[in-house]
């Protein structure tokens, strides 16, 4: 006969889907549209994300890249005067360019004024004296010569750019722009002028390039535009221009892709652009390239001062870039780098020179976005695998784990890639999907748990609550084998109570004689075995493993003790006849666990030491005695102090056991104890003298049962400690 096996779904419970499908999603959605749309505060961490990126791996500065600056710094002011200088001045700093071997100059500085130090300006100022006028418009003006020493070199000079449309004339494009797949204008943010430099001097320059550098918000200058788009015409960067200088091509290829690119997986807007056909720098689609900053290096700076007096060696200068900026403080712009420093404007412009001749190129990964998809959809999937099956922690070290991972990978592609992945917002979104999925799993189970607490705590022992909620698993069926103690105690005398009592007044004594019994044991972190009638049943080191549970047991049982015996006497004293309470100690290997079956399942411990602990706690009423404790329990605790009681077979058992009464050190020091040790001595070595020894004991103590007994025994012709008990 075949048994058909039918497979059947049970829709989830809403909290279920909640917490694990509606309330992840929600916040997957809201990372997805902060992360495509990208808001002001997403750019912000991505910024920060780059900046901290940079610090911990900036580019080394090394000499051998053939870029220098000459510096207007506050030397050369002190020394030539103050800014501006005389054209003349600047026309001798390009002559000497020139002459050194410099291969391009380009000016992070503009000459939209005439020179006031020129001599038809200063003609202006003598027009009473015609002579010296006339002799003065004579001369070749500063701005001509300055004219003239530009159109001798590849020199490139720089203009400013603003959004505002304004009528001031622009200067000539130099370079030969050609767009490719499209047109590069589309993708540029446009700018309505500038401010360009004196006629004469656009004229004679090799090239023009913007200078105008735009810091983010926080001041911080991460990247600089190659190509701007000025009156919708095109114009190459400062250090753009200055590159095609240096390598003396023409053209500037502008590389688009169209919006249909993004169907193949690209990013549609300006991919790069190329220099003639000898370098190409891939950009962002906005035709910016992300600078990787080297730390302020003064290496590369040359007073201008030092140059006039010719102090600089013409090897530094020979086949370089040299770009002429403003350092002298207020003088030129400065802005902060990634790195924390303050630069000056032409930093910025020098830096990114360097980047493009070392062909250095940091890129955002076109497929972040995609990465953030795979990433919060994969964490979803096995948070919701691993909350389902697994303890809280392993979801942690998961969170943990992929959190780590996204920072080293970002990390990784950074050094190894050039690639700007942003590891903080992805590492935050997956912290708040572990808090979304995590946090109402938490609130559940702590509801389980105080419902369980709540529920149990008045019918199982703390300790065992306690385990409960740390391992769940444990309701299961199933033991262990463990050395234990335990501590047994039953009350003499309980049935002539029952029979004497109202069951109202009964069940109100009992109760707080349990009550104090059963709290002494939670003192001393028992685990309450059983409770039968008056009985109750302690066990130590289960559930939990107590290294001490010997101690435990002992301490316990003496509170035990002396606590049954007050409550006994308080209520003697009110004419309830409540009798005393034995207890039995043992210790030795039982199997503790859950025992019943599906229906109900009981925690408690099987074995034979149990047993023995029972029989110890019976045998009490044979010997007088309050408390007796095996000699495995004693064996285990140094600082026993007590007296023998004998070695016992028990009934059913062939193997005796030594069995002990437990006393205070100042019993011990007693001359009944000491006299009781030494007869107890004799009677071990079975010495004839052990019987009168005990006789005239039991006649001196006639109120100590247990000397009483031994007396007895031996009066019947027993001899030695060897008890064979005859009931249990």
């Amino acid at each position: 006969m075949t048994r058909v096996m039918k497979w059947t779904w049970r829709m989830p419970s809403f909290s279920v889907l909640l917490t694990r499908v509606i309330l992840p999603w929600v916040v997957i959605a809201i990372v997805l549209a902060i992360q495509f749309l990208d808001p002001q505060f997403r750019v912000r961490i991505r910024d920060n994300a780059f900046d901290q990126l940079q610090a911990l791996s900036p580019l080394p500065y090394h000499d051998n890249l053939p870029v220098r600056v000459i510096a207007i710094d506050d030397a050369s002011l002190a020394s030539l005067g103050q800014w501006p200088w005389p054209r003349t001045v600047i026309a001798l700093i390009i002559d000497k360019l020139q002459e050194m071997g410099a291969r391009a100059i380009a000016f992070d500085v503009i000459f939209s004024e005439p020179d006031r130090t020129s001599p038809e300006q200063i003609a202006l100022s003598f027009q009473q004296n015609h002579a010296l006028s006339d002799a003065l418009l004579q001369m070749p003006t500063h701005d001509t010569i300055l004219a003239e020493s530009v159109r001798k070199s590849r020199v490139e000079i720089g203009f400013p750019i603003e959004s505002r449309t304004t009528n001031a004339p622009l200067p000539p494009v130099k370079a030969h722009f050609l767009s490719f797949g499209g047109d590069a204008r589309d993708w540029l943010p446009p700018y309505g002028g500038g401010l360009a430099s004196l006629p004469l001097l656009t004229a004679a320059e090799a090239g023009s390039g913007a200078i105008s550098l735009e810091p983010d918000n926080d001041g911080i200058l991460r990247s600089i535009p190659l190509v701007y788009r000025v009156r919708n015409e095109l114009y190459p960067g400062l250090a753009l221009e200055a590159l095609r200088l240096f390598l003396g091509v023409d053209n500037l290829s502008v590389q688009v892709a169209s919006p249909s690119a993004m169907i193949r997986g690209q990013v549609a807007g300006i991919a790069g652009i190329e220099i003639g056909n000898t370098a190409f720098m891939p950009t962002a689609p906005d035709g910016r390239l992300w600078l990787h900053f080297r730390p302020l290096a003064q290496d590369r700076y040359i007073p201008a001062q030092d140059l006039l007096a010719n102090k600089v060696d013409a090897r530094r200068i020979k086949d370089s870039i040299v770009f002429i900026g403003a350092t002298a403080k207020g003088l030129g712009d400065t802005v902060f780098s990634p790195l924390g420093e303050l630069i000056p404007g032409v930093e910025g412009h020098v830096q990114l020179t360097e980047q493009m001749l070392d062909g250095d190129f940091l890129l955002r990964p076109a497929w972040e976005n995609d990465f953030v998809i795979v990433l919060l959809s994969g964490m979803w999937l096995l948070l919701w695998a691993m909350l389902g099956r697994l303890r809280p922690v392993w979801s942690v070290l998961l969170t943990a784990l992929a959190a780590t991972g996204v920072l080293a990978f970002s990390w990784w592609l950074f050094v190894a890639q050039q690639l700007l992945l942003d590891p903080i917002f992805p590492t935050l979104a997956v912290g708040a999907l572990f808090i979304v999925m995590m946090v109402p799993r938490y609130l559940q189970t702590e509801r389980e748990q105080r419902w369980i607490r709540n529920a149990f705590s008045r019918y199982v022992s703390p300790n065992r609550v306690k385990h409960l909620q740390a391992n769940p698993q444990n309701l299961e069926l199933g033991g262990v084998y463990r050395e234990c103690s335990f501590v047994m105690t039953d009350l003499q005398g309980f049935t002539t109570l029952m029979e004497k009592y109202e069951p109202t007044q009964l069940s109100s004594l009992i109760n707080d004689y349990l009550d104090g019994m059963i709290q002494i044991a939670f003192r001393h972190d028992g685990t309450l075995d059983r409770i039968v009638g008056d009985a109750v049943a302690v066990m130590f080191s289960a559930p939990i493993v107590q290294p001490d549970h010997v101690e435990r047991a002992l301490a316990c049982a003496l509170e035990m003790d002396h606590f049954a015996r007050e409550f006994s006497r308080r209520q003697q004293e009110i004419g309830i006849p409540f009798g005393k309470t034995r207890i039995g100690v043992n210790t030795g290997m039982v199997m503790v666990g859950n025992f019943g079956g599906k229906a109900m399942l009981d925690y408690r411990a099987l074995g034979d030491a149990i047993n023995t602990a029972a029989r110890l706690e019976t045998i009490n009423a044979q010997f007088g005695t309050h408390i007796c404790v095996s000699g495995a329990t004693v064996a285990q605790c140094p600082a026993f102090t007590g007296r023998p009681v004998g070695r016992l077979v028990l009934k059913g058992k062939t193997e005796a056991i030594a069995v002990f009464e437990p006393l205070s050190a100042e019993v011990m020091a007693e001359d009944r104890t000491v006299q009781y040790l030494a007869a107890y001595a004799l009677l071990e070595a079975e010495a004839a003298e052990a019987i009168d020894m005990f006789r005239q004991l039991a006649e001196r103590y006639a109120d100590d049962p247990l000397v009483q007994y031994h007396a007895q025994r031996l009066a019947a012709g027993a001899t030695g400690s060897l008890i064979v008990m005859s009931s249990k």
